[in-house]
């Protein structure tokens, strides 16, 4: 079976799944959709799907800002939208600016407004962390929180509540 083929047969077991379990509120933080939108959008499952509107509830793409350093020594990061493996290039880009910056020593990390995250953003997660004081503002995203949580992560980073909190923590 080739991967396509694999895939198309996957997608349509979650599928069936979501039919059963969410049929009237798909949630777009829920790994199986995510799953599914990423094969529709790649085109492995030529129309077949859950249901037509799934895309219409995706969630925007993602957007990272820097904001300007305040001479604290701390860098702000705010990440708005979904981030995996193939969108997650500009929080790296950042990080490692924040990274390389001499004058920095902490890096607040807004995931208030991520409304998808995965593994990778987990990976970035941790090289921030070795790198730099990281706190983490929040609410955490689901799907962050799912990933903490499975892999049992969740204790090793500070969340707050609002970026100031995050500029006056000490760890």
């Amino acid at each position: 079976m080739s991967d396509a083929e694999t895939a198309k047969v996957v997608a349509t077991r979650i599928a069936a799944y979501l039919a059963e379990v969410h049929p009237d509120d798909p949630n777009p933080d829920d790994l199986a959709w995510a799953i599914v939108r990423t094969l529709n959008q790649d085109g492995l499952l030529a129309g077949s799907g859950p249901r037509p509107d799934t895309d219409d509830k995706a969630p925007a793409a993602q957007q990272v800002l820097a904001l300007p350093d305040r001479n604290d020594g701390a860098r702000v990061i705010v990440c708005a939208g979904q981030f995996d493996q193939r969108t997650l290039r500009a929080v790296q880009d950042a990080g490692t600016a924040a990274i390389n910056a001499p004058d920095i020593q902490r890096i607040v990390l807004d995931v208030s407004r991520v409304t998808f995250a995965d593994s990778s953003m987990l990976n970035e997660m941790f090289r921030l962390r070795r790198n730099s004081d990281l706190v983490l503002v929040g609410p955490l995203p689901t799907s962050l929180a799912r990933v903490l949580e499975l892999t049992q992560a969740r204790a090793l980073f500070h969340v707050t509540d609002t970026i100031e909190s995050a500029l006056v923590w000490s760890g």
